[in-house]
């Protein structure tokens, strides 16, 4: 693995030297503005390793406590530069009177100015208003009614750290406020939404359309419903236990290149955290493998290739390495529905296994 120039990651961040907080995204940025021709498989490991060795060196401060995924790495979710034009921000009590629910444990605690500033904005908010029979509202709305910062509650722990937020502080159940995960788009392939069953993801949006049309045109369809994510945004995924039946297991389609083996696992990851089992599908991926490539924008290597297809079923991971290892993609829109149509009879269900 490469190391980079921390100086030269710190001057594609911060070109104008005001500090700041920046994203683990925008640090995946810079990384590969200064190293273009580095794998697409290997980024989130340099990113990883970037962020750490700059935080060792003092460049920046990596979160510690907010993480997020890229592929089958964990990062930091963001780091911050320094602001030397700025004095430090002195530590001190928030210095006015707090109700019951904050008194307790808040007074006297050494906060910064950002904390200081929610602090007294959930004082404020608990002064004018009966928590108990406020009506329950999305975090982020209530993020902005307090700080004007609709993302300040999107990290764990929210804006604040766990100074302010844990049981006996500040909860989400406090302030009348949830989480609300990002809405999935998904059709159903029959008329029966309320039996429960599995569901097949795909991430393009014509592979989506094509996958209904195939599947509802089957006797006995392997899936209740198909559904779409949009490129690296898994998120909506946490929202597969909301759908209007019992989701039993996601079967997951990609594109059979780097990014999209990676997508896929982590697709599949976080359906998981919700509860819900989640694979391959296995039968769609065979399909996919017998189909014409094309060549890809990035090679990789063999290790690399072998290590993004053990995602795969092991009866498919070879031919999977080969390709990749060549340089070839197969995007998934090489499943055409004459395609689909072929390999699979409208007779039988198709495969989901």
């Amino acid at each position: 693995m490469i190391a980079l120039d921390i100086d030269a990651v710190v001057a594609a961040l911060d070109p104008g030297g005001k500090g700041g907080r920046r994203h683990a995204d925008e640090v995946a940025a810079a990384v590969r503005s200064l190293a273009p021709h580095i794998e697409a498989a290997a980024v989130p490991e340099l990113v990883r390793d970037t962020i750490l060795r700059g935080d060792q060196l003092g460049a920046w401060s990596a979160a510690r406590t907010t993480t997020i995924r890229r592929g089958r790495v964990t990062l930091p979710k963001s780091v911050v530069l320094p602001s030397p034009s700025l004095p430090a921000d002195r530590l001190r009590p928030v210095g006015v009177p707090l109700r019951d629910e904050l008194a307790p444990w808040a007074t006297g605690l050494p906060l910064s100015a950002a904390q200081r500033e929610l602090l007294i904005a959930v004082n404020n908010w608990l002064r004018r208003t009966d928590s108990g029979k406020a009506p329950l509202v999305a975090a982020a709305e209530r993020a902005y009614e307090l700080i004007r910062d609709e993302k300040a509650f999107d990290s764990t722990p929210p804006r604040g750290g766990a100074t302010l937020w844990s049981p006996g502080r500040l909860t989400f159940s406090l302030l009348r406020c949830e989480r609300v995960p990002t809405p999935l788009t998904w059709e159903p392939v029959t008329s029966v939404v309320g039996t429960p069953g599995p569901i097949i993801c795909v991430e393009n949006h014509a592979t989506f359309r094509t996958l209904l049309r195939h599947l509802r045109a089957l006797t006995a369809p392997d899936w209740m419903a198909v559904a779409w994510i949009q490129g690296r945004n898994t998120a909506p995924l946490e929202s597969l236990p909301d759908l209007p039946f019992t989701v039993t297991r996601l079967d997951y389609l990609g594109d059979l290149d780097p990014p999209g083996l990676t997508i896929a696992a982590t697709a599949c990851a976080t359906a998981e955290r919700s509860g819900i089992p989640a694979q391959p599908a296995a039968a769609l991926w065979a399909l996919l493998l017998s189909q014409p490539s094309r060549p890809g924008n990035h090679a990789v290597s063999q290790a690399d290739a072998r290590k993004l297809a053990e995602w795969l079923p092991a009866s498919l991971r070879e031919r999977a390495s080969e390709i990749l290892g060549s340089g070839q993609v197969i995007p998934q829109e090489a499943l055409r529905f004459d395609v689909l149509a072929e390999a699979f009879s409208a007779c039988t269900p198709a495969p989901g296994r």
